[in-house]
């Protein structure tokens, strides 16, 4: 059997569901998408798959999760002509542009925004906050304190002070930030265990702000002021309570799909560093995880790697566009190759389960040597 590009990790539930009964979409209850900017591109072309194929015939209700560029994507899936939604995502997400080296947190915003926008046209938002399959949960967060200041001088202390604390406890983050969920339906499908948590419905009049706040980086963007339905604050993006997410959350029965762009969960932003506090096996049990192997990553993509925000400013336009189009096209293996899977029934062969002390990243270092 040849290689494949894709890494397929498994929670002890989720694998024996599956190794009995073959990959089925009816086995999925919950579509979770991470935090990671550019890094998204690298499973724009799976993300094609599961929404035009495998996808393609859901009835029955199913949640998404995301943050951040989670959001804009899960945002695709709940609009009517999902795929050409994410197309437009695409296009517009790799040709961004500014006039300056260092554009302003505003300008950065504006175009966020114009790009939302231009994917939602005028139906999108009535669809994703009115779709019954599609249950979408857009994460947020809302500064408390100093954090709702877009003065630079009290925001990035502030910034500080919370990665200091949480550096001591995760927990302490909500001294600092709310997380805020935006879901549709009349209650959220999601409960989280962790940090104090605010639940606001969507409407079609605060879908595009729900999911620019989603991904609205301090110090990088501004935040989003009063999304309408919400408490009155400042809202950035999700990803600094729930970076990767911890998997700690309460969600429809059923197992959870995760396409991500790297074997590894990292819970919250500040968490990249806390290598023992990334994911372990222990809440992966009903989850089955598809990213890029390694292996792929470093022999097929443009320079080795995945993209990532450094290369607005590494890079030239040009350099950067022709970069980012060029993992896209790469890409299209990972996509193929899990199609392939699913199709034929091998998945299980390539399936790795991840026991309950595991951690994922070192597993699949493990399996690939």
């Amino acid at each position: 059997m040849k290689k494949s590009s894709c890494v397929l990790l498994a929670g002890a539930t989720a694998a024996k569901r599956i190794r009995e009964e073959g990959l089925r979409q009816e086995q999925f209850s919950t579509l979770v998408g991470a935090s990671g900017g550019p890094k998204w591109l690298v499973i724009s072309q799976l993300d094609r798959v599961l929404m035009g194929e495998f996808f393609r015939d859901r009835r029955d209700p199913i949640v998404s999760l995301g943050s951040s560029i989670g959001s804009f994507r899960n945002m695709c899936y709940a609009m009517e002509g999902s795929v050409g939604a994410l197309g437009r995502l695409e296009y517009g997400y790799i040709h961004q542009t500014y006039a300056a080296a260092r554009p302003a947190p505003a300008d950065i915003t504006a175009t966020g925004e114009r790009i939302l926008r231009e994917v939602l046209g005028d139906e999108g938002a009535r669809q994703v906050a009115e779709n019954p399959v599609w249950q979408s949960h857009f994460v947020a967060v809302r500064g408390r304190g100093p954090l709702a200041s877009e003065r630079r001088a009290l925001l990035a202390p502030a910034l500080l002070a919370s990665a200091l604390a949480n550096a001591v406890s995760r927990r302490a983050l909500s001294a600092f930030w709310d997380r805020v969920v935006f879901h549709s339906g009349e209650s959220a499908g999601v409960r989280f265990q962790h940090l104090r948590t605010i639940d606001t419905p969507l409407s079609a009049e605060n879908v595009c702000a729900a999911v620019l706040a989603s991904g609205s980086i301090p110090l990088v963007m501004t935040g989003v002021q009063n999304p309408l339905g919400a408490p009155l604050g400042n809202y950035r993006d999700g990803g600094i309570t729930d970076y990767h997410f911890d998997l700690r959350f309460e969600h429809p029965q059923g197992l959870a799909l995760y396409p991500h762009f790297f074997p590894y969960m990292v819970p919250g932003w500040f968490d990249k560093r806390f290598a023992w506090r990334w994911v372990r096996g222990g809440v992966m049990q009903n989850t089955l995880l598809v990213a890029p192997s390694p292996a792929f990553v470093a022999a097929e993509l443009p320079h080795g790697r995945i993209p990532d925000r450094d290369d607005f400013y590494k890079l030239s336009e040009t350099e950067r566009v022709g970069y980012w189009t060029a993992v896209v096209e790469a890409s299209k293996r990972v996509a193929d190759d899990f199609y392939e899977l699913w199709q034929t029934g091998a998945i299980a062969d390539q399936m790795v389960e991840v026991g309950v002390d595991d951690m994922p990243h070192k597993l699949t270092r493990i399996t690939a040597a």
